[in-house]
């Protein structure tokens, strides 16, 4: 169970409070008004937004450094990965990397499968263990990065809460506007990110390599805009890529290649088809 600590008291309340309201509000809100056009859009944007900010910024740019983006990506990462409520860059890139680093160690791993599929899924972020900043010196020298990490709270309020009430204003809907826009997109953002720590390492395939826990899942690529290739993942993490192929569904990669076309990112890196197949053969 969650060590009781203030901070894990924090943890514990924000995400079981939010989702125990969302399992009331939306049921309620649904069944009383029905789901307006507006706030589906703005629950999507939003959606989309803060997860590809995670899953571009957070993770492929920020903790594998698998590709190098000009200031105006990393700032629109940073702003609206805030408002994934998963702590700054600077924090989510430490725990990233001792995650591959010590992956499926019980006392190393910050969230080890091994420890069962709930505490790799939240309950390590309950129990709000202190794992101090390391192997971060490359982001620390990023101004953006620094400001982010002093300010992400804040920063990730206003980015979360500022669109559907202003939406919510503008058609006379505030209230429809925070539950679906605001505590639904909340909820979904948390959970379809938690599942790639729980799910993508209990559930799937290893085509490439079984030296550790993590698995291919396609039923969760589109619910992290191309995250659920996770065995290729940790076989090879610094791959701008998770799904190597061209009909891999990986919004994130299509993204990358875009800004590297427009001279937004530049850098990306990403394994030779020869290792690849050699994996596989390996594995068959």
């Amino acid at each position: 169970m969650p060590k009781l600590t203030p901070r894990a008291w924090l943890n514990t309340s924000f995400l079981l409070g939010t989702l125990l309201l969302a399992l009331v509000l939306v049921p309620w809100k649904l069944a009383v008004q029905g789901l307006q056009t507006s706030e589906a859009a703005v629950f999507l944007v939003q959606y989309v937004l803060v997860g590809m900010s995670i899953t571009v910024g957070y993770h492929r740019l920020f903790s594998h450094r698998a590709f190098q983006a000009a200031w105006p990506v990393r700032l629109a990462a940073l702003l609206f990965g805030a408002a994934a409520f998963q702590n700054s860059a600077l924090a989510w890139s430490s725990d990233h990397r001792h995650h591959h680093r010590f992956v499926d160690d019980p006392d190393r791993d910050p969230y080890p499968v091994k420890k069962g599929f709930w505490y790799a899924h939240w309950l390590w972020v309950m129990e709000a263990a202190e794992h101090p900043l390391d192997a971060v010196a490359d982001l620390e020298r990023d101004p953006l990065v620094r400001w982010q990490h002093r300010h992400h709270f804040v920063i990730g309020a206003l980015v979360a809460a500022l669109p559907p009430i202003a939406v919510g204003l503008a058609t006379g809907n505030v209230a429809g506007q925070l539950v679906i826009g605001l505590l639904l997109r909340i909820v979904a953002t948390h959970h379809s990110t938690f599942l790639i720590n729980s799910a993508a390492h209990w559930f799937g395939s290893q085509p490439y390599s079984d030296a550790s826990s993590a698995r291919d899942n396609v039923l969760l690529a589109p619910l992290t805009f191309g995250e659920g290739y996770h065995n290729f993942h940790h076989h090879w993490q610094w791959d701008y890529r998770n799904g190597p192929r061209w009909y891999q569904w990986d919004p994130a990669k299509w993204f990358i290649a875009t800004a590297a076309g427009v001279g937004l990112a530049r850098g990306l890196r990403r394994v030779p088809d020869t290792e690849i197949r050699r994996a596989r053969l390996a594995m068959e």
